[in-house]
């Protein structure tokens, strides 16, 4: 029996077209094989599209064909192709073509001529059939890196198409924007969709910023104590909002006094706004607070304590801002002693919780999720 060793090298020259450029643009028919078949199809596709990378690849591999013919390399070219479609269908076909070249010529090996890109990764394929005994790459102007650019460009639009963990930020609130600007401005509102686009990409870079809607997600996976929380967390967001245009309305409607001696018209302002939005700011701050508190205590957490002593916080500072604000608004002596001995009176209890109480009451390095 004759050994391997002494029959002759006879090698496969071969193209991959993994995304079937050739038969979408000239409906020929793969696999294609033999020099002369293999230049017929290069110059159909590149009479098709001049711009073509393909058409190149397999005008290389013509030509990497005469040499090694030159140099008394017996020798074949073919070319296969895969599927527009890419991924499983495209490689099944690869491999039932590259199957249909080979079974019936005893090839030594192949050498691929690749253009780059993806169409070397059919490569484990092709190695499934012979071994792979030379790459020859083919380097056009615009083929690998700026293929393997758009490959990777496609793949995050595909991202931002199909993956709804994106597809909300790209494409929901450009939708919402254009509908809710459309229907204004065919109303006659084009001012007002201009403040409509502003408030939404306003809301949606805010809550995207500040993880607003991972936090709301991961409270309602809680239950009953995570809607407790949502519930406070939105009411305390609501009743601060009404507090500042509270202050707003009461830093307007404040006359500005010129007397001798008197503060600033700034100032006083300054203090309208602070006086005027004061009370349902703490009002909504002790919500969230009193949420959260509810919250861990119905949990059984022992970060309640901890919620507790915001509570108390709060009250005691409520006194120094309030004077604070008076003293924006009179900036008389009174105003300023009175400023002064709240802040002292506020901060000895605040150090005497500090000192006291807090050390007993703190979570001490429990691992407890929010």
């Amino acid at each position: 029996m004759t050994g391997m060793s002494d029959q002759p090298e006879r090698f496969l020259i071969l193209c991959v077209d993994r995304d079937d450029d050739l038969g979408a643009k000239t409906k020929l028919q793969t696999p294609v094989v033999g020099r002369d078949a293999a230049l017929a199809a290069a110059t159909k596709l590149v009479m098709a599209d001049p711009e073509e990378a393909d058409a190149n690849t397999i005008f290389a591999a013509i030509k990497k064909h005469d040499e090694l013919m030159a140099k008394g390399t017996a020798c074949e070219v073919a070319l296969v192709c895969g599927d527009v479609r890419r991924g499983f269908d495209a490689d099944r076909r690869v491999g039932i073509e590259i199957q249909s070249v080979v079974k019936d010529s005893n090839y030594t090996g192949i050498v691929l001529v690749s253009d780059g890109g993806e169409d070397e990764q059919v490569i484990p394929i092709i190695q499934s059939f012979k071994p792979i005994v030379s790459v020859q790459r083919v380097t056009v102007k615009h083929s690998q890196r700026v293929e393997e650019t758009y490959q990777i460009l496609g793949r995050y639009l595909r991202m931002l198409v199909f993956d709804p963990h994106y597809s909300r930020w790209a494409l929901g609130v450009p939708g919402l924007i254009f509908i809710l600007a459309g229907i204004l401005i065919v109303s006659g509102h084009s001012l007002d969709a201009e403040l409509a686009t502003l408030l939404i990409l306003g809301g949606a870079f805010f809550i995207r910023g500040f993880s607003i809607d991972r936090t709301v997600a991961g409270m309602l996976q809680r239950g009953p104590t995570g809607y407790m929380r949502l519930f406070s967390m939105v009411t305390s967001v609501l009743v601060v909002i009404v507090a500042i245009f509270t202050g707003y309305s009461s830093m307007v409607s404040h006359v500005c006094s010129t007397v001798s001696g008197a503060p600033s018209c700034l100032q006083q302002e300054a203090g309208q706004l602070i006086s005027g939005s004061l009370d349902l700011v703490w009002v909504g701050i002790a919500i969230y607070a009193t949420g959260a508190l509810l919250s861990h205590i119905a949990r059984e957490s022992i970060r309640w304590r901890r919620d507790g002593f915001v509570l108390v916080m709060l009250a005691l500072s409520y006194l120094p801002v309030w004077t604070f604000s008076q003293f924006l608004i009179e900036g008389t002596a009174e105003s300023t002693v009175l400023l002064i001995s709240y802040i002292l009176l506020s901060l000895a209890a605040i150090f005497a919780l500090t000192t006291a109480i807090y050390p007993r009451v703190r979570t001490k390095g429990i691992p407890e999720k929010e």
